[in-house]
Protein backbone atom coordinates (compact mmCIF):
# COMPACT_ATOMS: atom_id res chain seq x y z
CA UNK A 1 0.00 0.00 0.00
CA UNK A 2 1.44 3.41 -1.08
CA UNK A 3 0.11 5.68 1.81
CA UNK A 4 -0.11 9.76 1.61
CA UNK A 5 -2.14 12.61 3.34
CA UNK A 6 -6.13 12.78 2.82
CA UNK A 7 -6.69 15.54 0.07
CA UNK A 8 -8.51 18.06 2.80
CA UNK A 9 -5.18 18.05 4.27
CA UNK A 10 -2.61 18.39 1.17
CA UNK A 11 -4.72 20.91 -0.92
CA UNK A 12 -0.98 22.85 -2.57
CA UNK A 13 2.57 23.16 -1.36
CA UNK A 14 1.42 26.36 0.21
CA UNK A 15 -1.12 25.28 2.80
CA UNK A 16 -1.09 23.32 5.49
CA UNK A 17 1.09 19.82 4.54
CA UNK A 18 0.68 18.05 7.74
CA UNK A 19 -2.48 16.71 9.70
CA UNK A 20 -2.14 17.16 13.83
CA UNK A 21 -2.15 13.28 14.20
CA UNK A 22 0.61 12.69 11.64
CA UNK A 23 2.73 15.47 13.94
CA UNK A 24 2.30 14.00 17.16
CA UNK A 25 3.03 10.32 15.98
CA UNK A 26 6.06 11.82 14.45
CA UNK A 27 7.15 14.12 17.67
CA UNK A 28 6.72 10.32 19.57
CA UNK A 29 9.26 8.91 17.01
CA UNK A 30 11.80 11.49 17.05
CA UNK A 31 13.83 10.77 20.04
CA UNK A 32 14.37 6.83 18.52
CA UNK A 33 15.14 8.90 15.34
CA UNK A 34 18.13 11.36 16.60
CA UNK A 35 19.08 8.28 18.50
CA UNK A 36 19.68 5.75 15.49
CA UNK A 37 21.12 8.17 13.40
CA UNK A 38 23.60 9.66 15.83
CA UNK A 39 24.71 5.47 15.85
CA UNK A 40 24.35 5.41 12.36
CA UNK A 41 26.66 8.17 11.80
CA UNK A 42 29.30 6.30 14.08
CA UNK A 43 29.12 3.49 12.07
CA UNK A 44 29.48 5.14 8.68
CA UNK A 45 32.54 6.84 9.96
CA UNK A 46 34.65 3.99 11.81
CA UNK A 47 34.30 2.31 8.57
CA UNK A 48 33.43 -1.00 10.43
CA UNK A 49 31.38 -3.59 8.50
CA UNK A 50 27.68 -3.72 8.74
CA UNK A 51 26.64 -4.89 12.39
CA UNK A 52 24.12 -7.53 12.64
CA UNK A 53 23.59 -7.99 16.01
CA UNK A 54 21.26 -11.38 15.24
CA UNK A 55 24.25 -14.03 14.95
CA UNK A 56 24.90 -13.69 10.86
CA UNK A 57 23.62 -11.92 7.50
CA UNK A 58 20.60 -13.02 5.80
CA UNK A 59 22.10 -15.67 3.16
CA UNK A 60 21.05 -15.20 -0.53
CA UNK A 61 19.14 -17.55 -2.26
CA UNK A 62 20.69 -20.56 -4.38
CA UNK A 63 18.26 -20.35 -7.43
CA UNK A 64 19.26 -17.88 -10.21
CA UNK A 65 18.94 -14.60 -10.00
CA UNK A 66 16.11 -14.57 -13.39
CA UNK A 67 14.41 -17.20 -11.16
CA UNK A 68 13.37 -14.83 -8.80
CA UNK A 69 13.24 -12.04 -10.46
CA UNK A 70 10.61 -14.37 -12.53
CA UNK A 71 8.99 -15.21 -9.47
CA UNK A 72 8.87 -11.55 -8.58
CA UNK A 73 7.15 -10.43 -11.88
CA UNK A 74 4.90 -12.77 -12.08
CA UNK A 75 3.50 -12.22 -8.49
CA UNK A 76 3.14 -8.74 -9.44
CA UNK A 77 1.23 -9.06 -12.14
CA UNK A 78 -0.89 -11.90 -10.86
CA UNK A 79 -1.61 -8.96 -8.36
CA UNK A 80 -2.74 -6.23 -10.31
CA UNK A 81 -4.28 -8.47 -13.22
CA UNK A 82 -6.50 -10.14 -10.12
CA UNK A 83 -7.63 -6.57 -8.82
CA UNK A 84 -7.35 -4.62 -11.92
CA UNK A 85 -8.27 -7.04 -14.92
CA UNK A 86 -10.13 -10.54 -13.44
CA UNK A 87 -12.54 -8.63 -10.95
CA UNK A 88 -13.52 -5.61 -12.89
CA UNK A 89 -14.32 -7.99 -16.22
CA UNK A 90 -16.23 -10.48 -13.56
CA UNK A 91 -17.90 -7.59 -12.51
CA UNK A 92 -18.94 -6.22 -15.83
CA UNK A 93 -20.73 -9.56 -16.57
CA UNK A 94 -22.67 -9.95 -13.63
CA UNK A 95 -20.88 -12.52 -11.58
CA UNK A 96 -20.72 -11.30 -9.00
CA UNK A 97 -23.94 -10.90 -6.54
CA UNK A 98 -22.71 -8.52 -4.35
CA UNK A 99 -21.95 -5.79 -7.09
CA UNK A 100 -24.92 -4.18 -6.79
CA UNK A 101 -24.70 -3.36 -3.25
CA UNK A 102 -22.51 -0.44 -4.33
CA UNK A 103 -19.01 -2.08 -2.32
CA UNK A 104 -16.53 0.67 -2.83
CA UNK A 105 -13.62 -0.49 -5.16
CA UNK A 106 -11.15 -0.64 -2.59
CA UNK A 107 -12.93 -2.96 -0.49
CA UNK A 108 -14.25 -5.12 -3.30
CA UNK A 109 -13.26 -9.04 -3.26
CA UNK A 110 -10.84 -8.92 -6.03
CA UNK A 111 -8.35 -6.43 -4.18
CA UNK A 112 -8.67 -8.70 -1.12
CA UNK A 113 -7.77 -11.85 -3.74
CA UNK A 114 -5.02 -9.93 -5.45
CA UNK A 115 -3.31 -9.35 -1.95
CA UNK A 116 -3.98 -12.92 -1.11
CA UNK A 117 -3.33 -15.11 -4.11
CA UNK A 118 0.18 -14.59 -5.08
CA UNK A 119 2.28 -14.64 -2.04
CA UNK A 120 0.47 -18.22 -1.94
CA UNK A 121 1.54 -19.16 -5.53
CA UNK A 122 4.88 -17.93 -4.81
CA UNK A 123 5.13 -19.77 -1.78
CA UNK A 124 3.67 -22.97 -3.88
CA UNK A 125 6.70 -22.31 -6.30
CA UNK A 126 9.01 -21.80 -3.73
CA UNK A 127 8.18 -25.09 -1.57
CA UNK A 128 8.46 -27.35 -4.76
CA UNK A 129 11.82 -25.58 -5.97
CA UNK A 130 13.68 -26.86 -3.63
CA UNK A 131 14.99 -26.21 -0.02
CA UNK A 132 11.57 -24.45 0.94
CA UNK A 133 10.61 -21.18 1.88
CA UNK A 134 11.81 -20.68 5.11
CA UNK A 135 15.55 -21.23 4.65
CA UNK A 136 15.01 -19.33 1.07
CA UNK A 137 13.45 -16.23 1.35
CA UNK A 138 13.30 -15.89 5.60
CA UNK A 139 9.67 -16.78 5.96
CA UNK A 140 10.35 -17.82 9.95
CA UNK A 141 9.99 -16.21 13.26
CA UNK A 142 13.31 -16.02 14.35
CA UNK A 143 13.96 -14.84 18.07
CA UNK A 144 10.63 -13.79 18.34
CA UNK A 145 10.51 -10.82 21.16
CA UNK A 146 13.92 -9.36 19.34
CA UNK A 147 12.66 -9.78 16.02
CA UNK A 148 8.95 -8.01 16.99
CA UNK A 149 10.86 -5.18 18.84
CA UNK A 150 13.03 -4.54 15.78
CA UNK A 151 10.28 -4.39 13.53
CA UNK A 152 8.20 -1.66 16.02
CA UNK A 153 12.10 0.17 16.17
CA UNK A 154 12.06 0.02 12.66
CA UNK A 155 8.87 2.16 12.36
CA UNK A 156 10.24 4.66 15.42
CA UNK A 157 13.08 5.56 13.56
CA UNK A 158 12.18 5.95 10.22
CA UNK A 159 8.89 7.75 10.45
CA UNK A 160 10.28 11.10 11.30
CA UNK A 161 12.87 10.26 7.98
CA UNK A 162 9.35 9.76 5.74
CA UNK A 163 8.07 12.74 7.00
CA UNK A 164 11.03 14.80 5.90
CA UNK A 165 10.83 12.98 2.78
CA UNK A 166 6.95 13.83 2.54
CA UNK A 167 7.65 17.55 2.60
CA UNK A 168 10.51 17.22 0.22
CA UNK A 169 8.52 14.93 -1.99
CA UNK A 170 5.26 17.29 -2.16
CA UNK A 171 7.35 20.73 -2.83
CA UNK A 172 9.08 18.72 -5.89
CA UNK A 173 5.66 17.64 -7.18
CA UNK A 174 4.31 20.99 -6.47
CA UNK A 175 7.09 22.97 -8.21
CA UNK A 176 6.91 20.54 -11.11
CA UNK A 177 3.32 21.26 -11.86
CA UNK A 178 1.99 18.26 -10.55
CA UNK A 179 -0.87 17.71 -8.00
CA UNK A 180 -0.42 15.44 -4.81
CA UNK A 181 -3.19 12.33 -4.83
CA UNK A 182 -4.28 10.37 -2.33
CA UNK A 183 -4.18 6.51 -2.63
CA UNK A 184 -7.64 5.34 -3.02
CA UNK A 185 -8.09 3.22 -0.17
CA UNK A 186 -7.44 6.40 2.07
CA UNK A 187 -9.72 8.22 -0.20
CA UNK A 188 -12.63 5.40 0.35
CA UNK A 189 -12.05 6.00 4.38
CA UNK A 190 -12.91 9.76 4.06
CA UNK A 191 -15.31 9.09 1.85
CA UNK A 192 -17.35 5.82 3.63
CA UNK A 193 -17.64 7.76 7.29
CA UNK A 194 -19.06 3.91 8.36
CA UNK A 195 -18.26 1.83 11.22
CA UNK A 196 -17.66 -1.20 8.93
CA UNK A 197 -14.56 0.88 7.09
CA UNK A 198 -11.79 0.41 9.80
CA UNK A 199 -11.90 -2.97 10.17
CA UNK A 200 -12.06 -3.91 6.45
CA UNK A 201 -8.90 -1.49 6.08
CA UNK A 202 -7.03 -2.91 8.46
CA UNK A 203 -7.35 -6.14 7.52
CA UNK A 204 -6.58 -5.39 3.88
CA UNK A 205 -3.69 -3.00 4.84
CA UNK A 206 -2.81 -3.52 8.24
CA UNK A 207 -2.28 -7.46 7.32
CA UNK A 208 -3.03 -8.32 3.73
CA UNK A 209 -0.84 -6.20 2.03
CA UNK A 210 1.96 -5.52 4.44
CA UNK A 211 2.15 -9.42 4.58
CA UNK A 212 1.84 -9.42 0.72
CA UNK A 213 4.04 -6.67 -0.18
CA UNK A 214 6.86 -7.53 2.00
CA UNK A 215 6.72 -11.16 0.78
CA UNK A 216 7.29 -10.63 -2.91
CA UNK A 217 9.33 -7.00 -2.11
CA UNK A 218 12.03 -7.87 0.79
CA UNK A 219 11.43 -11.80 0.13
CA UNK A 220 11.87 -12.86 -2.99
CA UNK A 221 12.92 -9.85 -4.85
CA UNK A 222 15.87 -8.37 -2.55
CA UNK A 223 17.05 -11.93 -1.65
CA UNK A 224 17.00 -12.51 -5.68
CA UNK A 225 19.45 -9.33 -5.47
CA UNK A 226 21.67 -10.45 -2.65
CA UNK A 227 24.04 -12.57 -4.39
CA UNK A 228 24.22 -10.28 -7.24
CA UNK A 229 23.90 -6.55 -5.92
CA UNK A 230 25.13 -7.32 -2.57
CA UNK A 231 23.47 -5.69 0.64
CA UNK A 232 23.16 -2.29 -0.19
CA UNK A 233 22.06 -2.80 -3.97
CA UNK A 234 19.86 -5.16 -3.04
CA UNK A 235 18.45 -3.18 -0.39
CA UNK A 236 18.21 0.21 -2.66
CA UNK A 237 16.88 -1.63 -5.82
CA UNK A 238 13.83 -3.44 -4.31
CA UNK A 239 13.25 -0.33 -2.16
CA UNK A 240 12.83 1.77 -5.42
CA UNK A 241 10.52 -0.40 -7.30
CA UNK A 242 8.81 -0.98 -4.04
CA UNK A 243 8.32 3.28 -4.39
CA UNK A 244 8.24 3.56 -8.01
CA UNK A 245 4.75 1.37 -8.37
CA UNK A 246 2.93 4.46 -6.46
CA UNK A 247 4.87 7.29 -8.99
CA UNK A 248 1.25 7.22 -11.11
CA UNK A 249 -1.38 6.98 -8.38
CA UNK A 250 0.70 9.03 -5.35
CA UNK A 251 3.87 11.04 -7.08
CA UNK A 252 4.36 12.69 -3.49
CA UNK A 253 4.28 9.26 -1.84
CA UNK A 254 7.57 8.29 -3.97
CA UNK A 255 10.43 9.44 -1.80
CA UNK A 256 8.76 8.90 1.49
CA UNK A 257 8.00 5.19 0.49
CA UNK A 258 11.81 4.44 -0.90
CA UNK A 259 12.89 5.69 2.75
CA UNK A 260 10.21 3.53 4.55
CA UNK A 261 11.19 0.65 1.97
CA UNK A 262 14.94 0.83 2.71
CA UNK A 263 14.29 0.84 6.75
CA UNK A 264 12.43 -2.52 6.17
CA UNK A 265 14.99 -4.08 3.75
CA UNK A 266 17.62 -3.22 6.71
CA UNK A 267 15.43 -4.67 9.25
CA UNK A 268 14.72 -7.89 6.94
CA UNK A 269 18.49 -8.05 6.53
CA UNK A 270 19.44 -7.80 10.29
CA UNK A 271 16.91 -10.00 11.95
CA UNK A 272 16.90 -12.94 8.88
CA UNK A 273 13.00 -12.97 9.03
CA UNK A 274 10.10 -11.62 7.47
CA UNK A 275 8.40 -10.93 10.26
CA UNK A 276 10.20 -7.45 11.26
CA UNK A 277 9.28 -5.33 7.67
CA UNK A 278 5.60 -7.71 8.04
CA UNK A 279 5.23 -5.59 11.45
CA UNK A 280 7.12 -2.44 10.76
CA UNK A 281 4.46 -2.38 7.20
CA UNK A 282 1.50 -3.49 9.27
CA UNK A 283 2.17 -0.40 11.99
CA UNK A 284 2.82 2.16 9.52
CA UNK A 285 -0.20 1.76 7.02
CA UNK A 286 -2.28 1.03 10.11
CA UNK A 287 -1.19 4.56 11.51
CA UNK A 288 -2.17 5.92 8.27
CA UNK A 289 -5.41 4.06 8.34
CA UNK A 290 -6.36 5.05 11.28
CA UNK A 291 -5.22 8.80 11.06
CA UNK A 292 -7.26 9.15 8.28
CA UNK A 293 -10.90 8.19 9.49
CA UNK A 294 -10.11 9.52 13.00
CA UNK A 295 -8.25 12.52 12.32
CA UNK A 296 -10.20 13.70 9.28
CA UNK A 297 -11.97 17.22 9.61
Amino acid sequence: MGESLPPTQIDNVAGPLLPVWLIVATAVCLPFCIAAMWRLGRWWMSTEPIPLPFDKALPAVRWPPAFGVALFVGMTVLMVGIANVLYPWAAKAGLLPWEPLGVPAMFSPGVFLGQIVPPLVGLIVIRFYGRGAAATIGVRTGPLGRTLWEGLRTLLIILPLCLAALLINVVVVGLLGGQPEVHPLLKAIETVRAPWVVPLALVQAGLLAAMAEEFIYRGVLMMTLLKSMGTDGAIVTSSALFALVHLQSEPQAVLPLFVLAVGMGYAAYRTRSLLAPMLTHALFNSLMVLGTFYGAP
